[in-house]
């Protein structure tokens, strides 16, 4: 009768002790998931952050060279029209009138 009392806790035990380590597994199986999802969440979003940045630096200095393109031909064109106004009026001014 001991023993047979004895055997059924054991039994109890060994069972509970099964079920226990079976629900910490399974939790702990549920938080590796969840840990892994949230570190490449992060990882992904400090990523776009990065990409955003490179992209961000990279138009301003694409605008801005378009920009100095634009005025260098802008003051190329300017300075091209002063020397046809220049050499015209030395002309007409050469001319005398009669």
């Amino acid at each position: 009768m001991f023993n047979s009392t004895l055997s059924q806790i054991a039994k109890v035990s060994l069972a509970a002790a099964v079920l226990m380590g079976a629900s910490v597994s399974a939790h702990a199986d549920t938080l590796i998931p969840a840990d892994l999802t949230s570190n490449i969440e992060q990882n992904i979003s400090a990523q776009m952050q990065d990409m955003m940045q490179v992209a961000q630096r990279e138009l301003s200095m694409s605008l801005q060279a378009q920009l100095s393109d634009a005025m260098f031909e802008a003051d190329a064109a300017d300075e091209t029209q002063l020397a046809k106004e220049k050499n015209e009026q030395a002309i007409t001014s050469a001319m005398v009138k009669e």
